[in-house]
């Protein structure tokens, strides 16, 4: 090993690990340089920098580190080697990451593409990422709880999230129009994943404290109410739930107390707000799969939106928009109400001015029997100036 590389190891890659939970000077939970088999006929030597180990002793990961200056997905054959070697000699298939302690990439080799992620996912991250794997359904072949999604469009979204999901695709982006169930739909959907076994921790964000009490009180509880839930604050995190809410300001102040892969299922309502500056970070922290919501037309929501939620072509998952709520009857058109004033009825007169305001005008050098405003000239010329 180059003394680049243990540079990189012994001051990035450990403290990463131990910050994830995992304790190096436990050799029941992390070995270093573990010899693996059937590697005389590849070019390098078949030894994995780390095996990362369940209670039983079975290599639950392992993580191949390259020095600062190089990719770490250069390691892709070896990983892909190890965890196969692995796998022979236990009930599973080993995860992967590859690492130059800069950049961290995450292979669940022969299920899931590899892609980057943020950090090292806990022991916790790791058992749960396993038991999903071993156990879950494809989303389509799951009914759909009509009971808390009824209407023909939300189930449509729903099929339309799973599709997107069950493609291997990791974001999806809902556009609902105001007042079409968008808290409904959203639970349908969480409730879903629950029965799929494809989701175990849920976060529901929002930017305002209204929307997520909504969640909370109108959409966990009386929707799923089997399911633990709780608000995230800051001062009070409780990791134990399996369903959490929390405004994008606390998560901003307080998301590196959860690893990358705590989430595995995070909902971001409004979404065309939740994408800018520091939020942007969070949703780049987190691995877990996410959804976007909005009501927002979509010919007036930003094209990052779009980009953010891997609808690159400027279409979303699912379109259900207003004009279309209203021929199907489910929402009523409105009418705009058009308030006037007295002024704008009656216009303006000098001759009908109380002596007051004629004196004021006169004190200006202004004559009130010259005034006379009709409510469109007075619009025109002082209500638009």
């Amino acid at each position: 090993m180059s003394s680049s590389e243990a540079f990189t190891r012994t001051e990035l890659i450990d403290p990463a690990l131990e910050l994830a939970g995992w304790n190096l000077k436990d050799p029941n939970q992390v070995g270093f340089e573990i010899p693996v088999d059937g590697y005389d006929a590849e070019p390098w030597n078949g030894i994995t920098d780390y095996c990362l180990y369940q209670a039983n002793g079975e290599v639950i990961a392992v993580v191949e580190a390259k020095r600062q200056s190089r990719d770490p997905r250069i390691a892709q054959a070896q990983v892909e080697h190890y965890v196969t070697e692995i796998e022979k000699h236990q009930n599973f298939r080993p995860f992967a990451f590859m690492t130059n302690g800069r950049e961290f990439y995450f292979w669940d080799v022969g299920n899931s593409a590899k892609r980057q992620v943020a950090g090292f996912f806990s022991p916790a991250d790791l058992e749960n990422l396993l038991y999903i794997r071993q156990n879950k359904i494809p989303l389509n072949v799951v009914p759909i709880n009509t009971l808390i999604a009824g209407r023909s469009y939300q189930q449509e979204a729903i099929r339309r999230v799973c599709e997107t999901f069950d493609e291997g695709k990791r974001r999806a982006l809902l556009i609902m129009a105001t007042g079409t169930g968008k808290t409904r739909t959203t639970m349908a959907i969480i409730d879903l994943f629950l029965q799929a076994n494809q989701s175990r921790k849920v976060l529901f964000v929002a930017d305002r404290d209204n929307l997520v009490d909504q969640a909370l009180t109108d959409g966990f509880k009386p929707h799923i109410p089997h399911e633990p839930c709780d608000r995230i604050f800051t001062h009070n995190i409780d990791k134990t739930k399996r369903l959490y809410t929390a405004t994008l300001q606390t998560l901003a102040r307080c998301y590196q107390q959860f690893t990358p892969a705590f989430f595995d299922l995070i909902i971001f309502d409004e979404a065309h707000r939740s994408i800018f500056n520091r939020f942007q970070e969070v949703m780049e922290y987190f691995d877990g799969r996410m959804i976007g919501l909005t009501a927002t037309p979509a010919s007036f929501i930003d094209r990052n939106t779009f980009n953010t939620f891997h609808c690159f072509d400027g279409t979303p998952t699912f379109l259900y928009e207003y004009k279309k709520a209203v021929n199907e009857k489910y929402l009523v058109d409105f009418s705009p109400y058009q308030a006037q004033t007295k002024f704008q009825k009656e216009g303006i007169k000098g001759a009908t001015l109380s002596e007051e305001d004629r004196n004021a005008l006169i004190e200006q050098g202004l004559d009130p029997d010259g005034l006379d405003y009709s409510g469109t000239d007075l619009e025109k010329t002082v209500s638009n100036c």
